[in-house]
């Protein structure tokens, strides 16, 4: 499509491929084609090509083009000079006798040839990004929806107290609310086993499910057993 928009700016050509008649611009590659020919053009050589297209045949002055190019900076007189060269070079354009790139002479440069731009490259890049993150996002909710599904269930507790007794057991005072489920009791030893150091010891904690007032907890370890106490909220 003929490029006839006042809203196309060289950040707009940095950001998709786009056509001068036979020649194929790519700005990812910096790089540009006619016909076989490849041809890789400098960075700051790219950015003149894309002011010059983006002008859409408006004359632009050296002093434009110098800080557009090298903002904040002070070069030497030839620098422009020595730039638009190899723009030429590039594009096998002759001064004399110019094709795409003429002198306005005391004014500037301007830019003869009508572009082509294969528009949407931009949108379909921020979308295929976009498209990642969603993935990347519904793979971790996977992940930790089923981290949360294997872990075990934590015993909630209002208060807990351990005691190591001089026998070698442990007297716990236990405050929870609600009942004492089978789930509940699993977690509950898990998590006393956890505060006493014992998980990778031979020491075995139970409920005494006889001791019906005293809810005790017994730590049997070897031959030696001590009822820990648990109070009922």
């Amino acid at each position: 499509m003929k490029v006839n928009n006042e809203n196309i700016t060289s950040t707009y050509l940095l950001n998709n491929i786009f056509h001068i008649g036979d020649i194929t611009v790519n700005p990812s590659q910096n790089r540009l084609y006619m016909g076989q020919d490849e041809q890789i053009l400098q960075p700051k050589v790219f950015e003149l090509l894309t002011l010059l297209c983006a002008a859409q045949g408006q004359t632009l002055s050296n002093k434009f083009l110098v800080d557009a190019l090298w903002p904040n900076t002070v070069v030497g007189p030839d620098s422009l000079a020595n730039t638009m060269a190899r723009l030429r070079k590039a594009l096998n354009d002759d001064a004399k006798n110019a094709q795409f790139i003429e002198t306005v002479q005391r004014k500037g440069y301007r830019w003869l040839k009508p572009l082509d731009v294969e528009q949407g490259t931009s949108s379909k890049r921020t979308y295929m990004v976009l498209g990642l993150i969603c993935l990347v996002i519904m793979i971790t909710v996977a992940l930790w929806q089923s981290f949360m599904v294997n872990v075990k269930p934590k015993f909630i507790y209002t208060d807990l107290h351990v005691l190591p007794l001089q026998d070698g057991g442990y007297e716990v005072k236990v405050g929870f609310d609600g009942k004492l489920t089978d789930e509940r009791k699993l977690a509950m030893l898990a998590e006393v086993k956890r505060i006493t150091g014992e998980e990778h010891s031979g020491m075995e904690f139970t409920i005494d499910e006889d001791e019906v007032n005293k809810k005790c907890i017994k730590a049997d370890n070897k031959n030696e057993k001590s009822c820990l106490k648990k109070d009922v909220k």
